[in-house]
């Protein structure tokens, strides 16, 4: 064999190998960039979902809180907050997750159950039962989001939703 072919003997196991690495190389930064967008999608919607739950908690006990005060001009009036109360009500329980956590309620059980509570405590002389149920559907669900949003940091940072 001529030195020529030696040379281009070389350069094809050259490119061959150059060829090989690159394709590996493609592989990873495919997987870890499929895996970044899945992370940032769930990241985004969990965020999302948060927001919604502040803003439709917030939304029934403020309406509550109205409606019990007798703070409505009509009847027709009342019936839409009654109405916006109790798809609120369901809307919230959607958005839970009522499941036992060592053989105790979570969080969302209880952000659950004093959902179910509250319209039972709405007869002006139970008004002091309802500011506590009110008060402490606030703290349940700050502890909630609260929670979450560690989750969500957690998953920003170290990538992975299997360890949050």
């Amino acid at each position: 064999m001529d030195a020529k072919d030696w040379f281009y003997a070389i350069g094809i196991v050259a490119t061959a190998f150059i060829g090989v690495w690159n394709a590996i190389n493609h592989l990873k930064t495919t997987k870890k960039t499929k895996k970044t967008a899945f992370i940032n999608t769930v990241t985004s919607e969990r965020v999302k979902w948060l927001d919604k739950l502040r803003n439709n908690i917030s939304s029934f006990a403020g309406l509550t809180h109205t409606w019990t005060r007798e703070l409505h001009d009509t009847p027709e009036s009342e019936k839409c907050l009654l109405q916006e109360i109790d798809k609120l009500r369901y809307l919230i329980r959607l958005q839970l997750n009522p499941k036992e956590e060592d053989g105790k309620p979570n969080v969302d059980m209880r952000i659950e159950s004093l959902i179910a509570q509250i319209p039972d405590l709405t007869n002006s002389f139970q008004q002091d039962e309802l500011n506590t149920a009110l008060n402490q559907l606030v703290v349940e669900s700050q502890e909630l989001l609260k929670d979450e949003w560690e989750k969500v940091k957690q998953e920003s940072k170290k990538g992975d939703l299997q360890d949050v």
